[in-house]
């Protein structure tokens, strides 16, 4: 499945509705939640202050260091997806020969989703 939505096998309603704004905001959600559970397990320190400064690996706090893992494995998790949905997009719009509008409005529109849900990161 993964190969033909790179390849943009899937029609581009597909690509864009199911794999694109669903896909993301699914896996968006899923980030967020982590973030949120690191977020108050840190109790408004940043990841890399508490690694550099609090972290002490004999009176190590597990369910930090678990909750830090999912969050970046996720994370990466997402970007990958993103990057993938778009390239997906792209291909599929250059097969659909019905709307050129549509054609572009898809590829813009996934662009600013993606741009809206990584910056919500930062």
């Amino acid at each position: 499945m993964y190969h033909k939505l790179i390849n943009g096998e899937f029609g581009l309603k597909e690509t864009f509705w199911k794999f694109g704004v669903l896909g993301i905001i699914i896996i968006d959600f899923i980030v967020k939640a982590f973030g949120g559970f690191l977020a108050k397990k840190l109790a408004g320190i940043s990841i890399l202050t508490y690694y550099t400064k609090y972290f002490n690996p004999l009176k190590m706090d597990s369910a930090l260091l678990i909750l830090t893992v999912c969050y970046f494995v996720s994370l990466a998790f997402f970007l990958f997806y993103c990057v993938s949905v778009i390239r997906g997009v792209w291909k599929s719009s250059e097969a659909y020969e019905r709307s050129i509008w549509l054609r572009h409005i898809a590829r813009i529109l996934t662009l600013v989703l993606v741009f809206i849900s990584i910056s919500s990161f930062f």
